[in-house]
């Protein structure tokens, strides 16, 4: 099977960005993104206690525990310049590690990977419900009572996910959007990598599409990005099979116009981002109209601190705007069950 990435204009700009440190010039590169004045990186107690009560409370109840926990780790992101995230992320083990002691936002991220593995493993999905976990951005892996499968994941150890993953969706070809190491990984284990760069077996066309995966039949359709990169983003329209009582989830990427997306059936899950020109008022409440909307994309961390890496202040802004209880803001690691019905 060929399988052929095309490099995006946004991994171009970014292999450009770090080129200089072949020079030398790291440290200049790194310093050209200013943290931001006055914040301190939280102690390792704080990140600890900030975690405990991000785990011990839910997206739905937005407790004065679990906004104090967001501000102590948002110290953390606003000290982590964009470059450092992408040194993380490309690091070994041992020297992830030595970043994850120190950044209390890598902390989190590392941690709610390990909550994610316990917990996918050990969930067992009754009939007519569907469990989803917040891996990071607008990342996702979903279980159902008869498959697992993932949707735009990106992660550094996303590669432990091959044994409990039967598919992947990936909604365009942005780098925050999947790691190219789990793809070939999922490929070599004979597993559906779905995207619309990837010359595979799987790669979806302009048209509409539909493909059948198991139990899950997956519904694909290209919008625009944004008005410079048209049809670009594929969205995904899964109804998770007659066990989920025919759960349909509903993934835009980073969809930006509303008028575009058109599912073909009522919408259970709502997945879209937050912040990218989309108007998630008017998709959620006159035209989608779901049962429930998982609001995502916040905490970007290859972005710049001051450029398109939204805040958990601005995501919750975000779910005030939309004047509606069943839009929620997960966090990483998060686990929501959905029961239909």
């Amino acid at each position: 099977m060929r399988t052929e990435y095309r490099l995006a204009r946004r991994d171009f700009l970014r292999i450009a960005a770090v080129a200089p440190c072949a020079f030398g010039l790291w440290e200049s590169a790194a310093l050209a993104e200013d943290v931001k004045p006055g914040v301190t990186e939280p102690t390792a107690d704080e990140v600890a206690r900030a975690i405990e009560a991000m785990n011990s409370t839910v997206a739905t109840n937005v407790t004065p525990d679990r906004l104090a926990a967001a501000e102590t780790l948002q110290r953390s992101v606003d000290r982590l310049r964009a470059a450092e995230f992408d040194e993380y992320f490309s690091s070994d083990a041992e020297t992830a590690k030595r970043w994850e002691n120190e950044r209390g936002i890598l902390k989190f991220l590392d941690l709610s990977f390990d909550k994610i593995l316990e917990e996918l493993r050990a969930t067992k999905v009754e009939d007519g419900t569907v469990v989803f976990w917040h891996v990071y951005n607008m990342g996702y892996l979903v279980k159902t009572p008869t498959q697992t499968f993932a949707i735009d994941v990106k992660h550094r150890r996303a590669k432990e996910l091959v044994p409990d993953v039967e598919f992947l969706l990936i909604t365009h070809n942005h780098g925050d959007h999947f790691v190219k190491n789990f793809c070939d990984a999922l490929t070599e284990a004979g597993k559906p990598v779905v995207s619309n760069f990837i010359e595979n077996d799987w790669h979806t066309p302009e048209d509409e599409a539909e493909r059948t995966f198991g139990d899950c039949s997956v519904k694909m359709r290209r919008v625009d990005h944004n008005s410079r990169l048209i049809k670009f983003v594929t969205t995904f329209e899964i109804n998770c099979g007659p066990r989920s009582g025919d759960c349909v989830v509903y993934h835009v990427g980073d969809s930006c116009n509303v008028n575009q997306l058109n599912p073909t059936a009522p919408v259970d899950v709502f997945i879209p981002h937050l912040a990218v020109g989309l108007d998630v008022p008017k998709a959620v409440n006159e035209t989608i109209k779901p049962k429930v909307t998982l609001l995502s994309h916040i905490l970007e961390l290859g972005h710049l601190i001051d450029k398109w890496r939204w805040s958990y202040q601005y995501g919750y802004d975000a779910v005030e705007k939309c004047h509606n209880d069943s839009v929620i803001l997960p966090v990483w690691g998060e686990k929501y069950l959905y029961r239909r019905g």
